[in-house]
């Protein structure tokens, strides 16, 4: 079995080799939305594998569940056009009380979705992770494999309007692994 992390910068060298995996989530840092900074998109130097967009309203009504609408879309192009089915993703979040499942989407698809409800909020200021993962076969030099394409984002709300509330915003870890049968 041949296994490609990081499959963007493998197929542009031509070779299948193992590539840099993504950071850690736990390296990650937490992106807190605030009045003052309600959307994240996935900066594009951290864009190798997909987008994640997401945001939270938290100016004029807006619920105090504070509601996350997000969205993630397989944007590199080589990982495309290896693809040869549609992708299987699932996501988590809300410490295991939201759950996502979109069967048989096609590879560049936008899957979007809204974490927190009525039923299920988020708490002001407590940190959270949304993990989603997409899985499809692919094709490289008429071998079959496998593809799997996930994310992995920590955020916090806080809906506060003092000045002492500092917005940040990290990057997502992605990680993308290709496994080639054979």
């Amino acid at each position: 079995m041949a296994v490609v992390a990081g499959v963007a910068g493998a197929l542009v060298l031509g070779t299948l080799g193992v590539a840099q995996a993504a950071p850690s989530p736990a390296a990650q840092e937490t992106t807190v939305f605030t009045p003052k900074k309600q959307s994240y998109k996935t900066p594009k130097n951290k864009q190798k594998a997909g987008i994640l967009n997401a945001q939270v309203k938290l100016t004029g009504k807006y619920p105090t569940y504070y509601p996350m609408a997000w969205s993630f879309k397989v944007t590199n192009k080589k990982l495309k056009a290896i693809a040869r089915s549609k992708m299987n993703c699932t996501a988590t979040g809300l410490n295991g009380k939201y759950h996502d499942n979109h069967p048989a989407i096609p590879v560049g698809y936008e899957w979007h979705s809204k974490v927190g409800s009525k039923k299920r909020p988020h708490k002001k200021k407590k940190v959270y992770t949304l993990s989603g993962t997409c899985v499809f076969k692919v094709e490289v030099a008429g071998k079959p494999g496998k593809a799997t394409v996930g994310f992995s984002f920590k955020y916090a709300i806080d809906p506060s309007k003092g000045k002492k509330t500092a917005s940040r915003s990290a990057a997502p870890a992605v990680t993308t692994k290709v496994v080639l049968d054979g």
